[in-house]
């Protein structure tokens, strides 16, 4: 695991895990973590609902079902309050497909030797596990909790990584590029926007690996290197599912978007 590179494994392993949490390689790409059949039922039924919502302040527009931290970075009360509700819709829009969400931490909890769970403060939970919707891609940014939610339970991290589940993928465009950059707080000086849109030039030199998603497939790397995603020309046709995972110093593992 000495080159920096994209891991394709047939299940996740605490190896890998360790080993991106440590930034040592770029991604782990588990395919055909969810079956055809699933995916196309999920995808028909997303496609269907109308509960989709738009990330305030994203350009290009980004929909997504479901809550997230970064929204409401000024309220902690607020996004707790609504955690529940969030779940709970999600839950419904794909109903009777069953929720993907325990499949996926039970995927981690196998790998991992310590505990997976949810994220939560005061025995409140956060919610993980938000779908996205959209082709006109996402600019260069970088995901680190400390940095994202001061006074939350998330400023308490050591590591992050995050994992995205593709039920569709465009066959053009759409490809997630990570760079081996992990933020730090010089970066701030050259965002466009609120921890987003941070100018390409200073990756010029970086290494990075591009990957083109491919339906049913898991991607899961170090969120805190600086990402993006390319645009697609086609605004319906990546439907992603995904969450943070940060790692806390008793060696535990906790989920939130």
């Amino acid at each position: 695991m000495s080159d920096w590179e994209a891991l394709e494994l047939a299940r996740l392993t605490d190896d890998a895990l360790q080993a991106l949490l440590r930034n040592e390689v770029a991604a782990i790409r588990i395919p055909e973590f969810v079956d055809e059949q699933q995916r196309a039922a999920a995808a028909d039924a997303l496609l269907r609902c109308p509960a989709w919502a738009f990330y305030e302040g994203a350009s290009p527009p980004l929909g997504r079902v479901g809550i997230s931290q970064y929204e409401h970075h000024g309220s902690k009360e607020a996004y707790l309050a609504a955690a529940a509700s969030a779940s709970s819709q999600r839950a419904t829009v794909l109903a009777p497909l069953p929720d993907p969400l325990p499949g996926v931490l039970d995927a981690f909890a196998d790998a991992w030797h310590g505990e997976v769970q949810v994220a939560d403060e005061d025995g409140r939970a956060y919610f993980a596990g938000i779908f996205r919707r959209g082709g006109g891609g996402v600019k260069i940014h970088a995901d680190w909790g400390p940095r994202d939610g001061p006074g939350w339970a998330i400023e308490r991290i050591v590591a992050q990584l995050a994992w995205n589940l593709y039920y569709t993928s465009p066959a053009v465009g759409g490809e997630l590029v990570v760079y081996d950059y992990p933020w730090a707080p010089h970066l701030e000086a050259h965002a466009r926007q609120r921890f987003n849109d941070y100018d390409p030039t200073l990756f010029t030199y970086s290494r990075q690996v591009t990957m083109a998603p491919r339906p049913g497939e898991m991607i899961v790397f170090n969120s805190r290197n600086a990402h993006a995603v390319e645009a697609s020309p086609d605004s319906d046709s990546r439907i992603s599912f995904g969450s943070f995972v940060g790692a806390t110093n008793d060696g535990d593992l906790i989920f939130w978007s």
